[in-house]
């Protein structure tokens, strides 16, 4: 397990979907704005035209999930949108603040 600190910022290696629709490619710059031992890591989502920024709470398990700033080049393409449609019906029925990870290279 790699060691996070709290106020840092970190670069995700996967997009980011929300179920508000809001998405996140590879390499959007985050902060870890809390740890907890049995929950884990709260990661900040930057907002974006007045949109309040997203937080959520990751797995100790998906730390892999960040990497060291600049060592994830953006995606070279956006994801398509049948990946984005299945997505979007995967998080249709989840609750309000779900997210799922999407490998852009997948």
């Amino acid at each position: 397990m790699r060691r996070l600190h709290i106020g840092e910022s970190y670069d995700t290696t996967s997009g980011t979907l929300w179920k508000d629709g809001t998405y996140a490619p590879r390499g959007t710059r985050v902060t870890v704005v809390g740890m907890h031992i049995d929950q884990g890591f709260c990661v900040r989502f930057p907002g974006s035209d007045g949109v309040e920024p997203l937080e959520t709470w990751e797995n100790w398990s998906e730390s892999d999930f960040l990497a060291e700033p600049g060592s994830i080049e953006p995606p070279e393409r956006p994801l398509s949108s049948a990946v984005l449609s299945e997505a979007r019906e995967i998080l249709a029925d989840a609750e309000d603040g779900c997210h799922v990870h999407l490998h852009e290279d997948e």
